[in-house]
């Protein structure tokens, strides 16, 4: 075929009324599908970057073995993976354009997503960035609800079937192992898809299918399945992506449930540096017990929303003054009533109060009712001692203050000049270091502290 004639206007040659068994060589036409390049060889068969000549644009050509197709079960399969794949319209999940035959070849034609998967980047034992994870599949997650809307549970979610495209968005495929909610175990005698034939990881229909580190335990049972199946499978991936690490190793689904044993241990003992939110999220998917996990794609979908980064907006000053004001007022009015018999009842509870609000809400309560949020210049969580390091640097001089009032009443001049300096030393400290807000730059404390304080845009 000349280079210089349009591929839509161009005549393809006939090579032979049925190809070859080996590898389709590069310019054979599959229908009106040219064949470019192979991508990747399997135990079933190729998948080939190729060009859609009637509508002018890439594809990838996915071919199953002669000898496979001849199987009706399997073409069965071939074609049905085909078709639930092709229902699920949504842009997280590979799209299908044609199922069908030509020359004795069996193939389907699908969206080209030549950005390897991520199976390829985990490999090694190098996990992906937490970041990376949660926003990948906050997509995932909204395209398997779509599927679970269409009655389809995929059943063999892993890394090797999430590819990545050009511009660094996953996708999902391989639906050959999809169902309907509640089916159970198959009666066929094919190989299912998954690894390449003859690996461990592959298993046979009639006892148990999928990958086995990613398999719910009602999958490995042979239960019947409904979308909580596919959620342990998404939980299980993030598991292995955050952590470098297979959830599990074993042969056979009696190995894998006596290896998950009382489950997997959590998240966060084998990757630490995932923040606390995300390894919930994690851990509560691949809870052995289905009634445990997100109930749908759905919900798992918001939780990941919740977690993922979200796009730096600096709060203005005004902003970060009535978060002050709203921590700071009730431990001043609590210090107008105290300040004679305890003036260290105020601090302690402001202490206390900065304490509770860092660990369960992520920032003190005035920020947390401005719909601020504190985080690290990564968007990680907050240690508690930068917690402590910052609450110490804005609240501190209540403490030398509250001290300050009792000498004042108490009549103890001596100390009163004393420690009215050190209030105002302390105070003034992070009241002008906080004038760099003003023009939303990181104030005094945010750099001293390596924390940042975010606009909650959620």
């Amino acid at each position: 075929m000349s280079a210089t004639i349009p591929p839509t206007v161009a005549t393809p040659v006939k090579l032979t009324e049925e190809l070859g068994s080996g590898p389709l060589p590069p310019g054979a036409m599959l229908r009106h599908f040219r064949v470019d390049r192979p991508l990747a060889a399997g135990g079933m068969g190729e998948v080939y970057a190729g060009f859609d000549t009637s509508l002018n644009r890439p594809v990838a050509l996915k071919t199953i073995r002669p000898a496979l197709a001849r199987d009706r079960s399997f073409l069965v399969r071939f074609v049905r993976e085909a078709q639930a794949q092709a229902n699920v319209v949504h842009p997280s999940v590979v799209q299908i354009y044609f199922v069908g035959e030509d020359q004795g070849v069996w193939f389907m034609a699908m969206q080209l997503v030549d950005g390897g998967s991520l199976q390829d980047e985990v490999e090694g034992g190098k996990p992906l960035s937490w970041q990376r994870v949660a926003n990948h599949f906050v997509g995932l997650a909204d395209g398997m609800a779509e599927a679970a809307r269409l009655n389809i549970i995929h059943r063999d979610i892993k890394p090797a079937n999430i590819l990545v495209d050009r511009f660094g968005l996953a996708h999902l495929a391989d639906f050959g192992l999809a169902t309907a909610p509640g089916a159970a175990k198959e009666t066929s005698g094919t190989y299912v898809r998954g690894a390449l034939e003859g690996t461990e990881s592959v298993t046979h229909v009639g006892t148990v299918v999928g990958t086995l580190p990613y398999m719910a335990p009602e999958q490995l049972r042979g239960e019947a399945l409904d979308q909580r199946a596919d959620v342990y499978g998404l939980g299980a991936t993030m598991y292995h992506l955050l952590s470098g690490q297979l959830p599990l190793q074993a042969r056979i689904p009696a190995e894998a449930l006596q290896l998950l044993g009382s489950g997997l241990p959590p998240l966060r003992t084998r990757a630490p540096g995932t923040p606390r939110a995300l390894a919930r999220v994690v851990d509560r998917c691949v809870a052995l017990d289905a009634g445990a996990r997100f109930q749908t794609h759905s919900e798992l979908a918001r939780a990941l929303r919740s977690v993922a980064p979200q796009p730096e907006v600096r709060p203005v000053f005004l902003v970060r003054l009535l978060a002050a004001l709203l921590d700071v007022l009730p431990f001043a009015v609590l210090l107008r009533f105290t300040y004679a018999f305890a003036p260290w009842v105020a601090p302690a509870g402001l202490l206390l109060s900065q304490l509770l609000g860092h660990l369960l809400l992520g920032a003190s309560p005035g920020q947390w009712l401005m719909r601020l949020r504190v985080r690290t210049a990564d968007d990680g969580d907050v240690s508690a001692l930068r917690a402590a390091a910052r609450a110490l640097l804005q609240y501190g001089g209540f403490f030398p203050l509250a001290f300050t009032v009792f000498a004042l009443y108490a009549r103890g001049a001596a100390v009163v000049n004393a420690l009215g300096l050190l209030t105002v030393l302390w105070a003034g400290l992070p009241l002008l270091g906080a004038l760099p807000a003003l023009l939303r730059r990181p104030t005094l404390v945010d750099r001293a502290t390596g924390t940042r304080v975010l606009v909650d845009v959620r």
